[in-house]
């Protein structure tokens, strides 16, 4: 059987590199970071958004996980930029109540380098609206180096 390394792990404990380059703080061994962004009691229209929060420059978003008291249905959710929309989250639906879920990121954008500039993170709605009385919480999670 043969051994590989990930990639993040090249040049150092592979042996390739002597002396072994330091690892990148920012990826391995890194500082995870949470934050919560509620729903406002109103309702949220096909293309409406809602501000998650900021991604800094130097961070590498871990996961998204919404939660929810009622289901969504075929309401559809996305998340990124506004350059960018669905960069993180493509059009992810959220049926489970009461259960955080992970909508991302997808893998794409998973295994991006760390964010090089302060990145605003939008949820879009899509398909169908998202009704006021509708309980949500969405948690953004990101490392950045210690």
């Amino acid at each position: 059987m043969a051994d590989y390394y990930a990639l993040e792990f090249v040049g150092g404990p592979d042996g390739t590199q002597q002396p072994p380059k330091k690892l990148d703080g920012r990826v391995v061994g890194a500082k995870k970071r949470r934050t919560r962004a509620s729903k406002p009691a109103t309702i949220l229209n096909v293309g409406d958004r809602m501000y998650l929060g900021k991604l800094p420059q130097g961070a590498v978003l871990q996961s998204i996980i919404g939660n929810v008291d009622t289901s969504l249905g075929t309401a559809t959710l996305s998340v990124g930029t506004t350059a960018n929309p669905t960069k993180y989250v493509n059009a992810k639906t959220l049926t489970a109540t009461d259960t955080p879920t992970s909508l991302g990121p997808k893998a794409s954008a998973a295994v991006l380098a760390p964010a090089t500039v302060d990145e605003d993170l939008w949820l879009t709605v899509g398909v169908a609206a998202i009704p006021a009385n509708v309980v949500a919480a969405f948690f953004t999670e990101y490392t950045i180096a210690n």
